[in-house]
């Protein structure tokens, strides 16, 4: 794994209590369980620990709404279940990021609507003004918010890295499904090696 520290950003994506808690809304339908099994908060406590110790830009990504959820698309069963689960709204515990992989001051912060984290965010333009090209993924769950930006990173012309331990899905079989597809998108490694490489 090479990186070229002034162009990379580390993205956490996703590592919010109601996905990642086993009090969390979706956390408490296994999601919670198969981010346990992986231990995909410690590994990607670590790869956290070295982006920041090798001063690499970091950007946290959060899914939230609106109270009400008006700002969900209900044609999509994944975005109509979030409305009907009335989770991850903006400024309630479910919505805040996990303790052990949250922001520090200065850590950039983006809010999305979608699965993405480049569609209809500001990320794209911070990205662009700070000279970024590679984007090292980390996120829950696999098969929504990190395929779906490793998929449009890919399409703008990025270079993608997914830290495979740092993410897990609702099932094994959804993340492996994942990482398959990932890995013809993106080069696939681990926490260690990304630390390794720093």
């Amino acid at each position: 794994m090479d990186i070229e520290k002034a162009r990379t950003a580390l993205l956490l994506m996703d590592f919010q209590n109601d996905i990642v808690d086993p009090k969390g809304k979706f956390g408490s339908q296994g999601m919670a369980a198969e981010v346990q099994e992986k231990g995909a908060i410690e590994n990607t406590a670590r790869a956290l620990k070295a982006a920041r110790r090798a001063g690499l830009r970091v950007v946290h990504v959060a899914v939230a709404f609106r109270p009400g959820h008006p700002d969900v698309n209900q044609h999509s069963p994944l975005m109509g279940g979030i409305g009907k689960a009335e989770a991850l709204v903006e400024g309630t515990w479910g919505a805040e990021f996990h303790p052990g992989v949250k922001p520090t001051e200065g850590e950039l912060v983006v809010v999305k609507r979608g699965v993405s984290a480049l569609a209809g965010t500001d990320l794209p333009p911070i990205l662009r003004a700070q000279g970024i090209d590679t984007l090292v993924l980390t996120g829950i769950a696999t098969t929504f918010v990190v395929e779906g930006t490793a998929r449009e990173a890919l399409d703008n012309g990025y270079r993608v890295i997914v830290l495979q331990d740092c993410c897990a899905s609702f099932s094994e079989e959804q993340h492996q499904a994942s990482l398959a597809v990932l890995g013809q998108l993106a080069l696939l490694g681990s926490a260690d090696e990304f630390a390794k490489a720093l």
